[in-house]
């Protein structure tokens, strides 16, 4: 998957764990709060090695978008 869609993906679901957390009356223990939490640090981490890969080949992984704002 590119960066571009990882992006794109992030948002999205920090923007439904935003939702679900108000939906819950931000409870942070709810279990679909905490599942969905999980979920999005899987994808996360996913993130950060594709990232990794990127700086440890040589080519930089710094891109300015609406999503993102990276200064090296």
């Amino acid at each position: 998957m590119s960066k571009e869609l990882m992006y794109i993906l992030i948002t999205k679901m920090h923007l439904r764990l935003n939702q679900l957390i108000e939906e819950k009356n931000y409870n942070l223990l709810d279990e679909e709060v905490l599942h969905y939490s999980q979920r999005l640090d899987k994808v996360l981490s996913r993130f950060n090695k594709i990232v990794n890969q990127d700086a440890n080949s040589g080519l930089n992984s710094c891109e300015v978008n609406n999503v993102t704002k990276c200064a090296i």
